[in-house]
């Protein structure tokens, strides 16, 4: 035994992840404190200064005098030294045994605040994460990459410790003062207690070392995105972009955004007269008092204005076709995406705000989710064939028409056919336009380039890229899955499988379109003629209305439209049930339906008169109401409407079986586990023969039973 006296307080015994486990030291006199960054537990006298620590290894806590401190040192190699140490002091050994149970405790206690921290920790990082972008735009500032973030996972920390063990523990510490007179001093009950006690606090101190690499990890991954967003959240990262980055914000104003007129005029290389007239018009309607007053000068300035924004939007655009969007000047991409034409007409807040957002853009890898300005430059690129005109011709069609009326001949239709530059400009002229203006919601005030006014909503709450989109597209699909499958046929005769019928998902085309507005639009649900092809939605850029509701709306009417076009002639044909059919017929038909109440029959002719006598108007708004309350368990619907939505936009299956004893869904569900199973018998059965056939199973076979599954 070695004494050792420390007069100084804050002396350091032994240094974690420094010094070796060599010793067991009493402390006769004072207090330790046994501490690191994430957690601290004091020693009094009486304690075990190594009882958590394995021999020979490296500490796991820093040990420190908290003022004079006295210890009583023993040799520690295993665990045969711990049981002498016990067996030499009999006197002693109530004490240490009182100490480890307290040390054990506090160790306890430790693991469970350590864990409740590294829960609360990540799930604050995530709501940060989601945050930021936002909160970046708001101050003006580039949303950066944090790739590292991508390497965090949430905690997964099953507490080793909860139990008999724990307790244990609790009840020893609890009696400490009865154990100590009447327990511990019997030598053979103290050492076999103390020696449980220690080998619990070793394992417990081995499962708090794991606990401690997880807060390390998330300190080193998320410390530079944590110092990003609090600058921002501050408000210090406007400080110091306004002292930092304002020279190369007034350079950028100055050259392209500031004058951005000059800038478009120079770069789209127009007729002096277009760029006259857009500037004046542009200029009056700064000045005017009332810009979105119905007034004949306001209306006419509007239009004109917006007629003339087009023109030089194309003249812009085909002098972008070779040059990368990112090398674009920053006043040039402003226009292309937002409509951009002049800082104070946008307000020089907003205008840093899409100056911040526009250096934080990045394209939909994916491909479902474009700007105006990449939609058109796949259609004019040829990637994608123009949509439909206001008449529902497809460009093909649309010059069909014209050969048919005399205005073109074969020869001139099948050059029109390939040529980009016509494509291009029947899709600005057609989609972009009119999408243009019915996303912005207000058609009658509608002007195409930005303006504050507009602006209802702060730009970074309003504004949408493919992952808010995404989002909300993901969203409906958890809850009525089989929203964007399409049914198609799977042949092949060699295998034997004349006609499969199997389901493939076609996610659909979100075009952002360059307003602030407050609508959303399906434009079309199919490409052409051919069913498995994307369908194309358009919503403002900067949306004003609740996100949810709005994408809610738009996939219900496009649930109503692709049945109606799968469907055909037959689309309220109730001897050919579909979705478009039962409901038109259950709409037309509720008076004399005996299953609904005489309350229910008032609801739904007032329902029928409050959407115009719109059959699909009324099925939209009883989807909303289906995805938002019925999902949940909470019945909003009569049970006729129920049912039809239950067949055509069955719920995920996590979702179904939440519903499995509401008495409302049940015969739904039995009817829906019925159908699945002959579906999955039939498929099963054609998976045998395949197999007996020594063929390999055909993937459309497995994207069909994996449908199945949901």
């Amino acid at each position: 035994m070695a004494t050792q006296s420390i007069k100084k307080a804050g002396t350091i015994i032994y240094s974690a992840n420094s010094d070796a486990v060599g010793t067991l030291d009493i402390v006769v006199k004072g207090t330790v404190r046994a501490y690191n960054s994430h957690c601290s537990i004091d020693m009094p006298a009486g304690s075990l200064i190594g009882i958590g620590e394995m021999p020979q290894s490296l500490y796991l806590f820093n040990y420190e005098a908290a003022d004079d401190v006295v210890l009583f040192s023993y040799p520690y190699h295993s665990e045969a030294d711990l049981v002498a140490l016990f067996k030499a002091n009999p006197k002693l050994i109530s004490m240490l045994v009182a100490g480890s149970v307290r040390y054990a405790h506090n160790l306890h206690t430790s693991i469970l605040d350590c864990m409740e921290f590294a829960r609360t920790e990540y799930d604050r990082i995530r709501e940060c994460q989601e945050d930021y972008p936002k909160a970046a735009i708001a101050a003006g500032a580039t949303v950066m990459d944090f790739p590292e973030l991508n390497k965090l996972n949430p905690p997964d920390l099953r507490d080793t410790a909860y139990g008999w063990h724990s307790d244990f523990i609790d009840d020893l510490f609890t009696n400490e003062a009865k154990f100590r007179v009447d327990v511990y001093p019997i030598v053979s009950i103290g050492l076999g207690l103390g020696l449980t006690v220690c080998s619990y606090a070793l394992e417990m101190s081995r499962f708090l070392s794991v606990i401690f690499a997880y807060l390390d990890q998330l300190e080193k991954l998320t410390a530079s995105f944590i110092e990003e967003y609090e600058l921002i959240k501050s408000g210090k990262k406007k400080e110091k972009q306004d002292s930092e980055v304002a020279e190369e914000l007034g350079r950028i104003n100055d050259i392209s955004v500031n004058n951005c007129i000059g800038t478009l005029y120079e770069f789209g290389r127009f007729d002096n007269s277009l760029f006259e007239r857009f500037r004046d018009n542009l200029d009056h309607f700064k000045k005017l008092k009332d810009r979105y007053g119905n007034d004949d000068d306001a209306r006419k300035l509007r239009r004109e204005i917006t007629a003339d924004f087009y023109l030089i939007y194309e003249a812009v655009f085909l002098q972008t076709i070779d040059v990368p969007f990112f090398a674009l000047p920053m006043g040039i991409r402003l226009f292309l995406m937002f409509g951009f034409v002049d800082e104070k007409l946008a307000g020089i807040g907003n205008t840093k705000k899409l100056v911040a957002i526009i250096n934080s853009y990045h394209p939909d890898k994916a491909g479902h989710v474009l700007s105006m300005y990449e939609w058109l430059m796949q259609v004019y690129k040829g990637k994608l064939m123009p949509s439909k005109n206001e008449f529902d011709l497809d460009y093909p069609s649309y010059l069909k028409e014209l050969k048919r009326n005399g205005d073109i001949n074969d020869a001139k239709e099948k050059m029109l056919l390939e040529n980009s530059l016509e494509k291009f400009r029947f899709e600005l002229k057609n989609l972009c336009t009119m999408g243009n203006r019915v996303t912005f919601g207000r058609i009658s005030s509608f002007v195409a380039v930005f303006d504050e006014k507009n602006v209802l909503k702060p730009l970074e709450a309003a504004y949408l890229d493919e992952n808010a989109v995404m989002e909300q597209i993901d969203r409906i699909r958890s809850i009525d899955f089989n929203t964007f499958y399409r049914q198609t046929v799977y042949s092949n005769v060699k295998a034997g499988i004349n006609n499969y019928f199997y389901s493939t998902e076609i996610l659909p085309y979100v075009i952002l379109m360059p307003n602030v507005g407050s609508r959303a639009a399906l434009w079309q649900e199919i490409d052409g003629k051919k069913r498995t092809t994307p369908a194309r939605m358009l919503i403002s850029v900067f949306h004003t209305e609740n996100v949810e509701d709005t994408f809610t709306k738009m996939i219900a009417e496009f649930r109503w439209e692709i049945c109606k076009t799968e469907q055909g002639v037959h689309w309220n044909d109730v001897t050919d049930p579909s979705l478009t059919s039962l409901y038109s017929d259950y709409l037309q038909f509720y008076r004399k339906n005996s299953s609904l109440s005489q309350e229910i029959k008032e609801k739904l002719s007032a329902s029928l008169k409050n959407h115009s006598n719109s059959f699909k108007k009324v099925f939209v708004a009883d989807y909303l109401t289906y995805i938002k309350y019925e999902s949940t368990g909470a019945l909003r619907l009569n049970k006729v409407a129920r049912e039809i939505l239950f067949t055509f936009c069955p719920f995920e299956r996590s979702l179904r079986e939440s519903l499995t004893d509401n008495p409302q869904f049940v015969p739904l569900l039995s009817a829906f586990k019925l159908k699945n199973a002959q579906a999955m018998k039939l498929l099963q059965n054609l998976k045998v023969k395949l197999e007996k056939n020594n063929l390999p199973v055909p993937k459309e076979i497995l994207k069909q039973e994996e449908y199945l599954n949901h």
